[in-house]
């Protein structure tokens, strides 16, 4: 017989179930408390990354990189490191800015002006946006003039794209560039370090007003890393306009782009007296040519190998991409002589625009490389293993502008707009350009750090789908690409350009501007100057200096016009014979010499999951660049 339970029977029951309801409900609440603290931690993590990684306080520019070269002695190598203390010897072209000229200046001033089109086969109006009312580049207000004079293209002009990439000559491929000048010729085929240096040296012999050879420093095994300037003014910086570079050749085996660089400098210095737009290019700024970052691993790559890794690293191993500061995830890469060679040049020159060029695909990069994301996978190699290959974009504050640099280069490319593959199994690019993360994240590499270090926009340029191609493509390669280098260069003439000065006209230097919601800051140089390419809108500058009163200037930004805004900047009012501090942001003001870690403490991961890591980053570099 079933006897049914008392109700003091069934009270004792429900005492004895209590405690265990309170304890699931009590992890229950601890579970739910640690995902929400872990879930706003990672949000913040991303949140400080994307808005702190702005931080970089942007660098001051050397205002030259060397000092007059001797017509006796034409083949003088230049030493960038002995001719920064120099004192500066204005060209000629170009004549100092006047203090009553420029104190007049209002914070303001803004000046448009139309920058020549260069369109391939000539024919119809080459300018944008009309108006006849508008005047010509050397038209500019006084205090404009005298900064930045120098010849300028007409308003309007038909430049022709001459298709007709090549000529032969007893059998041999020549540019058809060279045919200007019979006695100064460059095959079409890969020049190793000593036939290099002599095309080089040969030409800024033969064009000393338009070029000028100087080294930056050396590869592990002691060859020179040669750097050539294109320009009206090769031996001075032109205030008032912008210095820009290309870089190539990062790894050793991806060899077109360096074939390329010596062709473009060939072709710069050929249609100066024939090409307009050439002309207008040269005289508004000077172009910084690195045709060889790695030329100890072109040493022994191969011609004919697409893929693989032989010659893509540097003498002791280490891939140049991999080896810069990172602002995403510190990198512990012992620095290199050939990174810690460009890490010095950038600090010197204000460059505004830069493009590194790659091989292994056919697309335009743009930062970031990394991701926020890889600071929460710090402690754990097995999460870094899946978070480094995911495909998630890293977009910067000035994606806009990114992705329209971009765009340039690939949409004035005959083939890369298209975006297709290069190979079943690789991936393709919608209009051939790409978020660098969203293709594969990497640590250290060259974009990330001009852009957060310097504020110099740079696009990685992947120019053939095979690294090191046959030499008999190269005339079709240097076709492909020939418009779209240049066309990409001219970029730096976007956006605003201007002054910032006291109320005397003096130059501020090191002054820290931000275009208002964009917060990667940038820094005047010596003479006050200051660029930052932007697509047309209107915009807020954020101006701040030491001892001045900080400013904040509406402007705007036209297609095609670069906007002329000078700022004048007044002194802080003085308090008990002391200057009140200046109130402002400080999150540009991070010295970039901090931020290379010397010497840094390794990463503690260890062990097989950090060996697989590894492993994995370099397959991915091996098969993708």
């Amino acid at each position: 017989m079933i006897f049914a339970p008392s109700p003091i029977q069934e009270a004792q029951q429900r005492m004895t179930m209590r405690p265990s309801v309170w304890w699931n409900t009590t992890v229950l609440i601890v579970i739910l408390y640690l995902y929400v603290t872990m879930v706003q931690y990672i949000r913040a993590a991303e949140i400080s990354s994307t808005t702190g990684a702005m931080r970089a306080k942007q660098y001051y520019s050397g205002e030259k990189l060397s000092q007059y070269r001797t017509r006796e002695d034409p083949d003088e190598e230049l030493d960038i490191a002995s001719v920064e203390s120099e004192p500066h010897h204005q060209f000629v072209r170009n004549q100092e800015p006047k203090q009553e000229e420029l104190s007049g200046a209002e914070s303001t001033v803004q000046r448009n002006y139309r920058v020549p089109q260069y369109i391939r086969g000539g024919g119809g109006d080459a300018g944008v946006g009309g108006g006849g009312g508008e005047a010509p580049l050397d038209s500019e207000p006084a205090a404009a003039a005298s900064i930045a004079s120098g010849h300028a293209a007409e308003n309007s002009y038909h430049p022709s794209y001459d298709g007709d990439s090549t000529a032969f000559s007893h059998g041999v491929q020549f540019s058809s560039d060279l045919i200007q000048d019979p006695g100064y010729q460059l095959e079409f085929k890969y020049h190793d370090y000593d036939k290099m240096t002599k095309f080089l040296r040969t030409t800024s012999s033969r064009y000393p007003n338009l070029t000028a050879l100087y080294s930056i420093g050396k590869s592990v095994q002691g060859r020179d890393l040669w750097v050539m300037v294109v320009s009206a003014s090769p031996y001075e910086h032109m205030i008032g306009k912008p210095d820009v570079k290309y870089v190539a050749n990062m790894h050793g085996n991806e060899a077109v782009g360096r074939e390329l660089m010596l062709h473009l400098i060939q072709y710069l210095v050929n249609s100066y007296n024939t090409d307009p737009y050439i002309k207008w290019l040269l005289d508004n700024t000077r172009i910084h040519i690195l045709p060889s970052m790695n030329p100890d691993g072109f040493e022994v790559a191969r011609e004919g190998q697409c893929d693989g890794g032989q010659g893509r690293y540097n003498a002791r191993g280490f891939d140049l991409n991999r080896n810069f500061p990172d602002y995403f995830k510190q990198n512990n890469k012992r620095g290199q002589p050939e990174t810690d060679a460009v890490k010095e040049w950038t600090s010197k020159i204000q460059f505004v625009l830069s493009g590194g060029l790659h091989g292994g695909a056919l697309v335009a990069s743009y930062p970031f490389d990394n991701t926020p994301n890889s600071r929460i996978c710090k402690s754990s190699p097995l999460c870094a293993v899946f978070q480094s290959y995911s495909s998630t974009p890293s977009l910067t504050p000035d994606d806009d502008v990114f992705k329209h640099l971009a765009l340039t280069y690939s949409r004035n490319h005959p083939t890369m707009n298209q975006g297709l593959s290069c190979k079943p199994g690789t991936p393709s690019f919608n209009q051939g350009i790409t978020n660098g993360a969203a293709w594969y994240p990497l640590t250290g590499g060259m974009q990330d750090f001009n852009y957060v270090w310097y504020g110099c926009m740079e696009v990685t340029l992947e120019l053939s789908c095979c690294k090191y191609p046959p030499a008999t493509e190269l005339p079709k390669l240097w076709e492909e690409n020939r418009l779209s280098l240049v066309k990409f260069l001219a970029e730096a003439h976007r956006g605003v350009h201007g002054f910032v000065m006291d109320e005397h006209g003096n130059p501020v230097e090191k002054a820290s501007l931000k275009v208002k919601g964009r917060d990667v800051g940038f820094q005047t140089t010596k003479y006050g100057e200051f660029w930052r390419i932007l697509l047309p809108g209107i915009y807020k500058l954020e101006v701040y200096a030491d001892d001045y009163v900080p400013r904040e200037v509406d402007f705007m930004v036209v297609d095609q016009h670069p906007t002329l805004l000078n700022v004048t900047l007044h002194p802080s009012k003085r308090l008990d014979n002391f200057y009140r501090p200046a109130t402002g942001p400080h999150y540009y003001h991070h010295h970039p010499h901090a931020s290379i870690a010397i010497g840094a403490k390794p990463n503690s991961d260890s062990g097989i999951l950090s060996s697989i890591t590894s492993g994995l980053n370099n397959l991915v570099s091996n098969i993708f660049g």
